[in-house]
């Protein structure tokens, strides 16, 4: 028996040499042991979406619906950023890029229904 428990989770069905890479990167698992013997300390419900508003710093975890009705440049040079303007309809925020700005402003489309999580935003289905 422990021989299985010892065995990688890349083993595992459903799980494979990615997955399992993922795994032990963020969980530090590696084997069905350190599998069975994960106990999360915290549940997300990723299915509360919060209006602007509603946002306090006090929330450990948030994720806002909305569309990024503009975009501007703040700063020059290596200190040069993105910002973006986003609402819910009910109230606005600005979303702000330090690196990578070359690389996501294509990306982004003013109107069209993002998601934003802590430290992401995912464009929706439909």
């Amino acid at each position: 028996m422990d021989k299985i428990l010892d065995t990688e989770l890349k083993f595992l069905p459903g799980v494979g040499p990615k997955r399992a890479e993922l795994l032990q990167k963020e969980l530090h698992l590696v084997t069905f042991r350190d599998l069975l013997f994960y106990f999360p300390f915290k549940y997300i419900d990723r299915s509360k979406f919060y209006a602007i508003a509603e946002i306090t710093e006090d929330l450990s975890y948030v994720q806002v619906r909305g569309k990024i009705v503009g975009f501007s440049f703040v700063g020059e040079g290596r200190g040069k950023r993105l910002v973006a303007s986003f609402t819910d309809g009910k109230g606005v925020v600005d979303l702000v890029w330090f690196k990578g700005i070359k690389w996501i402003q294509p990306k982004l489309k003013v109107n069209v229904l993002y998601v934003v999580l802590e430290n992401q935003v995912c464009l929706t289905e439909g």
